[in-house]
């Protein structure tokens, strides 16, 4: 970026000549926006032209969301011949074609993740190519992934079903030890409903046997009324 500035400076009205005097810089990216799912890798297109020579220099970087281009962080440099991760994103950087120097500066990024959602600065300066700033910017989104999504829905099916079998389950097993369980008894003596209380029965019996004396003394009382009345005749 800072050779850009210089460049810039470089080709005013006056020194006009020094920037004919060099290539143009070219820097082509993707007009889309990017998307990839969380975890995978994803890479970001970037190709140049220029004259490479000993000061050619490669840079990119990375802006978060909804902040200005100069708060930009880097992720890795190539310059000298050599290679240069730097920042949080260090360990997943690296470049497709290492060394970048045949036209090629796309930045391999692997174990995506929604932090990486942001702008990437793909910036080639290469003096005295000060012509055009040589900066191109590539917008990635990290998708929160599909097959996350699959788990999570599988995963609240299953457990879903297994509720419903626990619940049966014990649905079941609570009609069985209904059944299993005695019928309600009386406490009290087994009676039938056309018995009768006791002494009651005594009672009647003692009416039954009264009636029967009675019915046979009942001959004699009148066998011996008869007799009496025949003595008084005769």
């Amino acid at each position: 970026m800072a050779w850009a500035l210089v460049g810039a400076f470089l080709c005013g009205p006056l020194l006009g000549f020094l920037c004919l005097s060099g290539l143009a810089v070219e820097v082509t990216v993707p007009a889309e926006p990017l998307s990839m799912p969380m975890g995978k890798t994803a890479e970001l297109s970037c190709s140049y032209k220029t004259s490479v020579g000993d000061s050619f220099a490669l840079e990119w970087s990375f802006v978060q969301p909804g902040r200005p281009i100069s708060t930009s962080l880097p992720i890795l440099y190539f310059t000298n011949d050599h290679l240069y991760p730097t920042g949080s994103k260090a360990d997943r950087a690296s470049l497709l074609h290492n060394p970048p120097t045949g036209g090629v500066a796309t930045l391999k990024l692997t174990d995506l993740r929604p932090s990486d959602t942001g702008t990437y600065l793909c910036n080639v300066n290469n003096p005295p190519d000060f012509y055009t700033n040589g900066l191109g910017l590539i917008n990635l989104t990290v998708l929160d992934s599909s097959e996350g999504r699959v788990a999570g829905t599988l995963i609240g099916v299953l457990l879903g079903v297994l509720l419903l079998s626990v619940a049966a389950f014990c649905l079941i097993r609570f009609q069985k030890e209904r059944k299993k369980e005695p019928k309600e008894t009386y406490g009290g003596s087994d009676l039938r409903e056309d018995a009768t209380a006791p002494g009651v029965s005594d009672q009647a019996s003692v009416r039954a046997d009264s009636s029967k004396g009675l019915l046979e003394k009942s001959p004699s009382t009148s066998t011996v009324t008869t007799k009496s009345k025949l003595s008084m005749v005769v």
